[in-house]
Parts: C-alpha cells; structure tokens; sequence
C-alpha cells in the first residue's frame, strides 16, 4: 500500500495563452515603480524587451540588461542595487534562465540589507534569512522552468563554482506564459531546454518518493512535450504547439517543487555543466537516455508509462527520447556537445557528490559505474 505526506508548494499565478500586453498589467495592479531586468541580446530597439516595457507603460521604473550566463554574483549585486535605485515595489523580468535567477537572489539582497558580494555568502542558510518582499513576475522564453521553483543558482567568480540558493518563497509570483515572447528564443536554446523539461517529467514520475501529484503532472508534461516537440521541429512558428510545450515545461516541475527527488540524468548533468561546460540542456539530450537504460531493470513498469505518454507503449522509453533529441537536432553524445574524452573521470568525480546520486532509482556503481555510463555517452 502506497504512503506519503504531501504539501502543496507555495501559492502561485500562472497566466497562460494570453498576449504579455494583457496579462502583465493585471499580474501587477496597484504598483507604480516596476523595474524591467533582461539580457543585452533581448534589449535591442524593437526586442521583446521594448515589447514588455510598453506593457508596463508609464509604471516601468527603467530597465536593467546586464545579466550574464550563469548568473555571476556582480550581475547579482549590480541588480539589487538598481532595484534600490529606482525604487522598484516590484519586478518583471523576460528572459531564460540567467535571467529569472539574477532577479530570486537579487530580492534576497534586498530582503536582508546586502550590498556586497562577499555577503552573498550568509543568504544561502534559507533558516536564518528573510525571504523576498517585492513581487516578482517572470516572463519566461526558454522551457528550463527555473521561475517555479523555490531555488536559483549564481556562480561565484572566485572559484568560479555555481551556488545555490533556495528559499520556500524564491519562486516568481506570477509566472506569464505567452507563446509570441518565444518566437526569437534561438532553436537549439529552445529545443535543448525543452528536453530538460522531458527529463523533470521523467525523473520525477520514476523517483522512489514520487507522488500522485508528481505521477499525473509528469505524465501529462510528457504527453504535452511529445506532441508539441515534434510539431515546432517542422513549423516553429505554431503557437498553439509553443503554448502546449510551455504548459509541459510548467508541470514537468511540480514533482520537484514539492519535493519529489531527481535522479542520476540531474545528478552527472550538474558535474558536466559544472566541470566541462555544458548546458543543462544538452546535459539531459545527452544522458537522460542512457540512464533510463540503466534504470529500466528495476522500473520497467513506469517506463513503459512513460512510452505510452510519448505516444509508442511498445518502444523503449530511452529510445523515444534518443529519437526526439535526433529529431529536434540536439546532440547525443558528449563528444557531440564538445566534451574532451580526457575529462571524464574528473566528471565521474564530482558527480559521485551530488544529492541526486543516492536517489537514483538503481545504484549507479560508485564512480566506476558513473564513469562507464560516461564513456557509454561519450
């Protein structure tokens, strides 16, 4: 007999299908100072982010575009200091995932009076610090789905090494889904994030701790991103099939946000993405097939689940996502994503000391186990 305890995650809006032009004064009523945050390549004349600000109307308190790649601490520090310079009773941003994590932890600066970077340091103690009190409203362009979660990640240069920060209240308030806002997302940055999306969905619904919750979102993100995937592979301009790969993304997530543990795909795509540079996107084209292989010995069952939500109940779930990275023009092989062959025992390494690790649905075999699914990947 199953058994569990499960608690709702923290309240949020999701407004879906509608234009940013009428969802985001409504998600923002009653403010009259909001701050724009988005990146250089979002922020040219005539770019989603003029689009945004002319939503916001005479409310947009000025604009912020220096947000980097894997969100440095000092793109953190400068934002929270526009944020206090312009007054800002809340925020929007439009972006990926750099984007929506520089505004989370940029509100936790605010929220507990830190102006420098060194002092980034205490927020990550989420017990002994105040949570975000300006709302925040994200426009998401990617499908990595970072805007639910209560989490963030910012790399500190010293190292440089990516930290991560969580707080029950990091997640955006009010999360705006507009399938026009992702037409200029660049095809590989849209289609890798969208398997990351397939690999939420499927790690959540194959975890041990998984629940009835995580089960019916999983499989219905994964019916969601098998239909819509290959549709916007031959007419990316569909927005109906953009809106329905957005609906994915938002519920291949709620597994994780309400605890659900991930599995060995997350736990080897953090030591690649930390150590030789890949997107987490590319991470999962790259792994998530191979370690559903390995998984299958003990999760036929759940797998085949799985198959029957792509669409194909008598085909190897693993097969099915390797199809789909093909067919989206992904890479899947490591060498394929430019990993060197000669870095992959220092991958094996640093994925051993990842959480996720232990949660994976089959023991891994230590580091010689995760290195030989490395060289299989390779």
């Amino acid at each position: 007999m199953q058994t569990g305890d499960y608690t709702t995650p923290a309240r949020q809006r999701v407004i879906y299908g509608q234009p940013v032009a009428a969802a985001l004064p409504a998600a923002l009523a009653g403010l009259s100072r909001v701050a724009l945050v988005t990146t250089a390549s979002l922020n040219r004349p005539g770019g989603l982010a003029d689009r945004v600000e002319a939503a916001l109307g005479p409310a947009c308190a000025g604009r912020f575009a220096a947000i980097r790649a894997h969100t440095p601490r000092g793109d953190v520090v400068a934002l929270a200091r526009f944020l206090r310079e312009t007054g800002a009773e809340g925020v929007v941003s439009v972006g990926g995932g750099s984007v929506c994590d520089a505004v989370k932890i940029a509100r936790l600066l605010l929220a507990n009076d830190v102006h420098e970077a060194a002092g980034m340091d205490r927020l990550r103690a989420p017990a002994a610090i105040e949570g975000p009190r300006i709302p925040y409203a994200c426009i998401p362009t990617t499908l990595s789905a970072g805007e639910y979660t209560a989490y963030a990640g910012s790399t500190d240069e010293r190292g440089p090494l990516k930290e991560a920060y969580h707080h029950p209240m990091l997640a955006a308030e009010t999360v705006i889904l507009d399938p026009a806002m992702t037409l200029a997302t660049p095809r590989d940055l849209w289609f890798s994030t969208a398997i990351r999306a397939v690999d939420h969905a499927a790690e959540a619904f194959c975890a041990a701790n998984t629940t009835p919750m995580a089960e019916a979102t999983s499989l219905h993100a994964l019916r969601l991103l098998f239909r819509a995937l290959p549709r916007l592979a031959e007419a990316p301009g569909d927005i109906g099939a953009r809106l329905d790969a957005q609906l994915g993304a938002w519920l291949s997530i709620q597994g994780f946000c309400a605890g659900v543990d991930l599995g060995g795909s997350h736990a080897i795509g953090h030591a690649l993405g930390g150590t030789a540079g890949m997107s987490h996107g590319h991470t999962s084209c790259v792994m998530l097939p191979h370690v559903l292989r390995w998984n299958a010995a003990v999760n036929a069952g759940r797998q085949q689940a799985i198959a029957e939500a792509a669409g194909a109940p008598d085909r190897p779930a693993a097969d099915l996502v390797a199809e789909l990275v093909a067919r989206l023009g992904q890479p899947g092989r490591l060498r394929d994503a430019g990993v060197a062959r000669e870095i992959l025992p220092k991958v094996a390494a640093a994925a051993l000391h990842d959480p996720w690790i232990a949660t994976n649905p089959r023991p891994l075999g230590g580091e010689p186990g995760i290195r030989a699914m490395l060289e299989a990947a390779w």
